[in-house]
């Protein structure tokens, strides 16, 4: 009877620990060196605040505008919940909602690159990339 427990039980178990990493990993909002960069951008501008510094010349594509400005068309305060997120070496997309008080969220886009260890964002807009989960 032990080792019938022992054969059921010990898969579980390890399923478990399977998933405990995912979503502690990946799934928890500010877990990432990405999320955590997000957060602390749209925390300042969605206060109503001036955007971080921005990243060294020549690190976004030209053309990109500012992308405080384009949120803050959107909204003067919100606060915001990550979505989903996808990066590949030096880009990323993070797929985020903005609320502003009761009113109905609005997803937006923000494109981010990587200098050394930093995220920067580089764009935003309106909408949602479609992001593969596997």
């Amino acid at each position: 009877m032990l080792m019938v427990a022992l054969a059921a039980g010990l898969p579980l178990l390890v399923a478990g620990i399977v998933m405990a990493v995912v979503f502690t990993g990946t799934g928890v909002v500010g877990s990432s060196p990405l999320h955590r960069a997000v957060d602390e951008y749209l925390d300042a501008v969605g206060n109503g605040d001036h955007a971080p510094a921005t990243a060294p010349e020549g690190l976004c594509p030209d053309g990109t505008g500012d992308p405080a400005a384009v949120l803050h068309s959107l909204a003067k305060t919100f606060e915001h919940h990550i979505v989903s997120s996808t990066a590949s070496a030096d880009d990323a997309s993070v797929n985020v909602d903005l609320t502003q008080g009761d009113g109905d969220p609005v997803a937006v886009v923000l494109d981010l690159r990587r200098s050394g260890d930093r995220w920067e964002v580089c764009a935003a807009s309106t909408g949602q990339v479609a992001i593969d989960p596997f």
